[in-house]
């Protein structure tokens, strides 16, 4: 009972962490033709839709070192290893990615243009990582 609890939890935090970002798809096609109020919004909604992601992501860290200690599973077992090596990347591309576009919001380096292809190519990104991190864990396969 207990391990299925946190599959559970496992599983949704990992939907919480991955569906987000296909929802930020739609947002940044908006900003292309929003006008700088209506583009205030949309980029608040941007940055709610990552904190999502990022605390989505700590529930789904969290709930996999519990179910690694409670079942069969090794630190060293190869799709482990990797999936935490992606993960520790992905963590610093989130930050370098997101943070620092979204901060030239507002300021007189703000490019619309070039905030909306920097978030574009950082979201899709970062799907591609979230999603490779996903088939690791999903297919379990023996690397090594």
């Amino acid at each position: 009972m207990f391990h299925t609890l946190f599959l559970y939890i496992h599983i949704v935090s990992a939907v919480g962490s991955i569906g987000p970002l296909f929802s930020l798809i739609p947002i940044i096609k908006r900003m292309e033709s929003a006008d700088t109020e209506q583009l205030s919004g949309l980029v608040q909604s941007f940055q709610s839709a990552i904190i999502v992601i990022k605390h989505a992501g700590h529930v789904l860290v969290v709930s996999g070192i519990i179910l690694i200690i409670t079942s069969g599973w090794t630190w060293t077992t190869s799709w482990i290893v990797l999936t935490i090596a992606i993960m520790v990347g992905s963590i610093v591309f989130l930050a370098r990615a997101f943070k620092p576009t979204l901060k030239t919001f507002g300021t007189q380096e703000f490019n619309k243009e070039l905030f909306i292809k920097k978030l574009r190519k950082a979201t899709w990104q970062y799907i591609l990582i979230l999603l490779i991190m996903l088939w690791l864990m999903v297919a379990k396969p023996a690397l090594w």
